[in-house]
């Protein structure tokens, strides 16, 4: 999707940006817990929200406001015995310690080798497995508190994704279901203890927990609830892929705001931050109040043709089409009331053997105008298609490489082009048709804001959270980048032939997939890239984005209604397709959409209801947002759509934005298709039996059955001895003979198996 769009003016003669940034300090020492959070004690005697009463079946959870009691500094350390997980509560002054608890979590010795029961439990943030929707597990563990060991099964599931805003912020996670046995070793087996619903954060682990006893046990108000308040030591560093930024044409197009130069930067949050600097230190970015600008700016990805730019033969661009696997970034902005203004860029991947770098090759501003300087057409090449020898100039490095590519992140070095030596890579033509002084050279000087370097670099400055004009929420890297140089009208580049000087900062917040969400430039021959108060230029994007959240309003025998909110702002969408299917989109693609299967869809407003499903059956529900855009260039409207679930959005791979719910419509007969495996049995206390078996994924599923029989010679032997609900364990008396488990849905039990049923 648009690679660079908000880099266009970066590297061009007069809108450039980057720089060198301290890189985050190094991480906690060898000794230091692998994870410690500060997390919130929520006070159950108070009032409190539904969305912390009743998670599942929601897409957006705010806890916001929700009463806390009192914190704890929860600490997570890996030794050569296992995993200590240690509470420490303070006073109000935090000079005394009110109390202290410590527990040490280990693999269960008798679970299949290598399964980490205890590192998934308490770290599932690094199983992205785990993470999936729909996804399920046993672990198993056992966990040593004040000298008394237990051994502990947790049944867990996936049962939602979206947002959840706390009192510290926004994150986004999935929400895991989990229903935990004990076995304290007293010949009982593994007894149902309580249910959890945990909120894992993929790049921070749980950030909040809901705990009640189980059904089995009756059922129950909330027991235990935490928040997390802040993530003091172990949160994963968001990364982007190249493959999440360097994308093909036509893949997407964001809409966004400038609000003009002189826009002061305490104008943009709600913390009225000062400088540049200031906004820098932030740890997230409120841009959500940027609903209006001067003009709107419109950024895709297209190739570079003839049709789409005017300068498809000169340096940079595609002469003779020897360069087809450039892209051309093309960004569209018009001023309130104005004339269209078109900026494009040229870049070309290149994978090497340390890296994987994005080179930018050419580019103009204002392609086509004929003003007087600034407004006029100018253009840059750093590449010699000409026959001229130029330094290239990087515009992404991606210096890092996991079994999942290539990517960047914080710490990474600066990527620096440059210097320039004297070189002639900036035109003041239009169209490839000189002016006056059609060609520009380019090196470093002492200037009138202190020593040009003559070179272009960016890095990776941190991480942080951006909420934007839309309402949309992502984890974002901010990239700093920086052009630096002098520009002269002769091939000497003498002194008195200076022309201009430029120094132009661009800030850059990135977010995998989406690319661009928001971007400062300063002014063009700027001091220092901290100390400005205003900006000559802003793009806040506000789409094209899926929905903020997405709820189920309703089912029938046949029917599903779903609704959304598309976001703030929504003047940029066309229209809205909805996919549905029997299984999760994060298998496969979905079996149906508003497209493909127009008939069994009404779609009105942000709602929408989808007929002729099955009774009794679970299905996954997604919508994207549809933008018709008419390229002012070539004339062709191209219909955008955003990002389809569960294309991932954030930096963790195994995490995916947009969201998916589900509807089971009432009911039908909806019977199971999956066989329960891995029965087992055990003698527990007093004569009884314990029964465990491997949970099944199956969209029909409501519970289990066991079957008893006195002879296993024939189906009709086996009668129903219990039905257990949808845990995987039961302890009770059973006669002497054989047992099945079966799989029960609305309309039957599943297969059994050697016995055709």
């Amino acid at each position: 999707m648009r690679t660079i769009k908000s880099l266009l003016l970066a590297f061009a003669a007069v809108n450039l940006a980057g720089a060198s940034f301290a890189a985050d300090p190094a991480g906690p020492a060898a000794s230091s817990p692998t994870r410690q959070v500060r997390l919130g004690v929520v006070d159950l005697s108070a009032r409190l929200p539904t969305d912390l009463l009743s998670p599942e079946g929601r897409s957006r959870w705010d806890l916001k406001l929700v009463p806390l009691a009192r914190t704890i500094v929860r600490s997570f350390t890996e030794t050569a015995e296992g995993i200590m997980l240690q509470d420490l509560s303070a006073g109000a002054d935090l000079s005394k310690v009110l109390y202290q608890s410590k527990a040490l979590y280990q693999d269960d010795k008798d679970a299949v080798e290598g399964s980490a029961g205890a590192r998934r439990w308490l770290f599932p943030d690094h199983f992205p497995e785990l993470l999936r929707p729909g996804a399920r597990a046993v672990l198993e563990f056992s966990e040593e508190r004040d000298g008394r060991e237990e051994r502990v099964r947790a049944e867990v599931a996936i049962v939602g994704i979206g947002w959840l805003d706390l009192p510290s912020g926004p994150r986004e996670v999935v929400l895991q279901r989990a229903l935990l046995s004990r076995d304290t070793g007293d010949g009982r087996g593994p007894v149902p203890a309580r249910v959890l619903h945990r909120f894992v954060d993929p790049r921070a682990g749980v950030v909040a927990e809901i705990a009640r006893p189980t059904a089995a046990s009756g059922g129950g108000p909330i027991t235990e609830a935490l928040v997390v308040e802040q993530v003091l030591a172990g949160a994963a560093t968001l990364k982007i892929y190249v493959d999440q930024l360097d994308t093909p044409a036509f893949s997407g197009i964001s809409y966004g705001w400038d609000k003009g130069a002189g826009t002061t930067i305490s104008s943009m949050t709600p913390q009225g931050y000062a400088t540049m600097g200031d906004l820098i230190a932030a740890n997230s970015w409120d841009f959500s109040a940027n609903t209006s600008g001067g003009a709107e700016d419109v950024s895709t990805g297209v190739p570079v043709t003839a049709a789409e730019t005017c300068n498809a033969s000169q340096c940079g661009y595609n002469p003779g089409g020897a360069f087809p696997n450039r892209i051309l970034s093309r960004e569209d902005l018009t001023p309130n009331g104005g004339t269209l203004s078109k900026t494009n860029a040229v870049t070309e991947r290149e994978a090497r053997t340390t890296d994987v770098t994005v080179w930018l090759r050419g580019g103009s501003q204002f392609e086509g105008s004929t003003a007087a300087a600034p407004n006029g057409e100018s253009r840059f090449c750093y590449v010699n298609d000409d026959g001229v020898a130029r330094t290239p100039v990087p515009i992404w490095r991606f210096p890092n490489q996991d079994p999942l590519g290539w990517f960047m992140q914080p710490g990474d070095a600066a990527w620096v082009g440059g210097p320039f030596n004297c070189e002639q890579n900036i035109f003041n033509a239009v169209c490839g048709v000189g002016g006056i002084v059609p060609k520009l050279w380019t090196k470093g000087c002492t200037g009138t804001v202190g020593t040009h370097t003559g070179t272009q670099s960016g890095q990776v400055l941190k991480g942080g959270v951006v909420t934007l004009p839309s309402g949309h929420t992502f984890n974002a890297l901010l990239v700093k980048t920086v052009a630096d140089f002098c520009v002269y009208i002769g091939s000497s580049c003498a002194s008195f032939l200076k022309a201009d000087e430029v120094r132009t900062f661009v800030y850059l917040w990135q977010v995998p997939v989406i690319g661009t969400v928001a971007r400062l430039t300063s002014v063009q021959n700027a001091a220092d890239g901290t100390s400005f108060t205003t900006v000559a230029g802003t793009d806040f994007i506000f789409g094209l984005f899926p929905p903020l959240s997405m709820t189920v309003s309703g089912t029938t025998d046949t029917t599903a209604s779903i609704a959304w909110d598309p976001g703030h702002d929504t003047h940029r969408i066309t229209g809205y397709k909805v996919y549905w299917g029997t299984t999760s989109g994060s298998g496969g693609p979905y079996a149906f959409d508003s497209t493909r299967n127009p008939g069994q869809v009404a779609i009105a407003g942000t709602a929408a209801t989808i007929s002729g499903l099955s009774p009794g059956a679970t299905y996954y529900v997604t919508v994207t947002s549809l933008s018709a855009y008419r390229d002012p260039s070539t004339g062709v409207t191209t219909t955008y759509e955003s990002l389809l679930y569960p294309t991932q959005v954030s930096g963790d791979p195994a995490f995916v934005y947009p969201i998916e719910v589900q509807a089971t419509t009432t009911g039908g007969t909806c019977i199971p298709t999956s066989e329960v495996t891995n029965l087992t049995l055990q003698m527990a206390a007093g004569g009884a039996i314990t029964f465990c078996w491997t949970p099944v994924s199956d969209p029909c599923l409501q519970g289990y059955e066991i079957l008893y029989g006195p002879s296993p010679t024939a189906a009709g032997n086996f009668s129903v001895l219990v039905d257990t609900g949808p845990g995987t364990c039961f302890t009770g008396n059973a006669p002497f003979g054989y047992f099945l488990v079966v799989a029960r849905g609305t309309g039957g039990t599943g297969p059994w198996g050697a016995y055709g049923r």
